[in-house]
């Protein structure tokens, strides 16, 4: 995944995501949660935060009753998400919402099954100097805190999960904000990035607004278990 972000095209085994005019590129981060999160019987997705795309894209191959809306604030990024869906083989799946996403949660009175995020997660001191990466990653109020505040005040159904990715240091920020909205922590996977390392530096969440027994484990990039997640989506390097 070195060389990601140099690229103006990611080609995966079903789909292509071009990332020419979006401030953020395709990543590891955003690979990993769409591998990661429960898609089974989820017919309604949304995707907040949805840049070039790449995480509906993910959704919408391996669940095929699946219809997803990708909120996108970013003009250029929204734009982009379009010419990818389109030219996905699910179009007819797939619809891009260029919003800012706490304005138009307000407005919605239909929950989803599924809520997926990986939302920006510079604090307002490490604002990127360029203005759209600036909206991209810091999205000027789209927070973990929002998006759970929103998934359990009616966005996410009763028995609906709510997906983010996050650095290792918001651990403490996202438990508190879901003890605040009530929501249970289902699962936990801890995300060993770099193997030679092995220090954990990203989480995977799964939130509920019932009752859950959390489930918690550990993935590190490169491992076999790895492979095993992102296997229908990489092209074989041979």
């Amino acid at each position: 995944m070195a060389n990601v972000n140099r690229e103006h095209v990611f080609r995966f085994k079903q789909f292509e995501v071009r990332n020419r005019m979006s401030a953020m590129k395709v990543g590891t981060d955003g690979v990993l949660l769409g591998a990661w999160c429960h898609v089974a019987v989820c017919r309604r997705v949304l995707d907040i935060g949805a840049g070039t795309g790449l995480i509906s894209l993910m959704i919408a191959q391996r669940e095929p009753d699946a219809f997803i809306d990708a909120v996108e604030i970013e003009r250029d990024a929204a734009a982009e998400a379009r010419d990818n869906f389109d030219s996905s083989p699910w179009s007819d799946r797939l619809r891009v919402i260029e919003a800012d996403f706490n304005r138009w949660a307000a407005g919605i009175d239909a929950p989803y099954d599924l809520i997926v995020s990986n939302p920006p997660y510079f604090n307002s001191e490490l604002k990127a100097p360029d203005a759209s990466r600036a909206l991209a990653r810091h999205g000027e109020g789209l927070t973990y805190d929002s998006i759970v505040k929103a998934a359990a005040s009616g966005l996410l159904s009763p028995e609906g999960r709510l997906c983010m990715i996050s650095p290792v240091e918001r651990e403490g920020d996202i438990m508190f904000s879901a003890a605040m909205a009530r929501m249970s922590l289902a699962r936990l996977t801890r995300v060993v990035t770099r193997p030679s390392t092995g220090k954990v530096t990203r989480l995977l969440w799964e939130l509920s607004l019932g009752d859950a027994v959390t489930v918690e484990d550990v993935v590190t990039v490169g491992s076999p278990d790895y492979n095993d997640l992102v296997s229908a989506f990489y092209l074989d390097k041979s």
